[in-house]
């Protein structure tokens, strides 16, 4: 027998879906919760197959709770019943990683729906999910909190290690395409809240992706796809009411998004509406980094990247990258890695760690 746990603070529309519920479904136990605290004393208690949260407006508090849930029952599925404005409660959504949600007033018969749906995914969950499965939930789990909390960095970094410890891992070539194509797709369903332009966007470039065949064999290749993908969302993301985020971690966005074009002390500061000498004192206020230093630290890890990954040659690479003269490049990386490009990439192949290349 199944087990539901509902909560809502309103007695009549608790009884309201309680009711739904028990005659639309079979074999369903009906748990109740007036209140948050409750709700968690039920769900340390009681082995619950789905919890249905009726929230009539999000707040905090609401967020919160939700919050709270999801860390003590990751594996519950969660429905959420809500009678606020469509735009509002999709923000909240979305921020909380929960896909599932019923706008008020909806028919019995969605709710019914919606809850045979959670409850079927939940018996289909395997025991013990293979050790690949295992790696890319992960990995998309990860990604998916960085986005929602605006890190572009941290969305980037995520991608790279585990497109790393894919690579690393598999021989199979047929298990990394597949894998790898359905990371991206997964990147195609987090967009689901800001639009159908921004989704065909994307859905455009995993097509591309999925069809090319040597882009799927070669790391870098695999990398620079789900940039573009991570790239598109973010442009997406700036220009909606989604991007509720401090000025500071705006800008950090902006600059680690562009950090191939040479962007400028000049052209960083422009986008922060700042004079360049204030903005050099607010980046070395906010990342203890002077601009140029933070700049370079981001190109020099862009250029290990292609150094280990790539077959490049170093003067591509430098030009990649923006800089003018590869002698330039080559000192600043030598400066920040104690080796020269040329170096660096010959100490990789002789450890082994350049086995992206395929």
């Amino acid at each position: 027998m199944k087990q539901i746990l509902v909560l809502s603070d309103n007695d009549l529309e608790r009884h309201v879906t309680e009711k739904i519920l028990l005659s639309g479904l079979d074999e369903v136990k009906i748990l109740s919760a007036a209140g948050t605290e409750q709700a968690l004393d039920i769900l340390k208690r009681e082995k619950t197959d789905l919890f249905i949260a009726d929230i009539p407006k999000f707040n905090l508090a609401r967020c919160n709770m939700i919050s709270s849930v999801q860390k003590l029952v990751p594996e519950t599925p969660i429905l959420v019943l809500s009678s606020g404005e469509q735009e509002h409660v999709s923000q909240n959504i979305w921020r909380l990683g929960i896909r599932d949600y019923l706008l008020k007033p909806c028919r019995p018969t969605w709710i019914i729906a919606a809850v045979k749906s959670l409850l079927g995914k939940s018996a289909q969950r395997p025991a013990e999910e293979q050790p690949e499965e295992k790696r890319k939930e992960h990995y998309a789990n990860s990604l998916a909190g960085y986005l929602r909390s605006f890190q572009y960095k941290k969305c980037i970094q995520t991608t790279r290690e585990y497109l790393d410890v894919l690579y690393r891992d598999e021989d199979n070539i047929e298990t990394i395409r597949s894998e790898v194509v359905d990371f991206a797709a997964g990147m195609v369903e987090l967009s689901a809240p800001f639009g159908q332009p921004t989704q065909w966007k994307l859905s455009n470039c995993l097509e591309h992706f999925r069809i090319r065949f040597d882009r799927q064999g070669r790391k870098y290749e695999s990398y620079l796809t789900l940039e573009k993908m991570l790239d598109i969302l973010f442009e997406s993301l700036e220009g909606s009411n989604f991007y509720e985020v401090e000025s500071g971690q705006k800008i950090l966005n902006y600059i680690d998004r562009n950090l191939r074009k040479g962007l400028s002390l000049d052209d960083a500061a422009e986008y922060a509406n700042m004079s360049s000498c204030y903005f050099s004192k607010f980046f070395k206020k906010m990342t203890g980094q002077n601009y140029i230093a933070y700049i370079t630290d981001g190109k020099v890890e862009l250029a290990k990247q292609m150094l280990l990954d790539t077959d490049l040659p170093v003067i591509n690479i430098s030009y990649e990258l923006s800089y003018g003269e590869t002698n330039y490049f080559s000192k600043a990386f030598k400066r920040k890695v104690g080796v020269t490009p040329t170096e660096f990439r010959e100490s990789g192949k002789r450890a082994g760690v350049q086995s992206g290349v395929r």
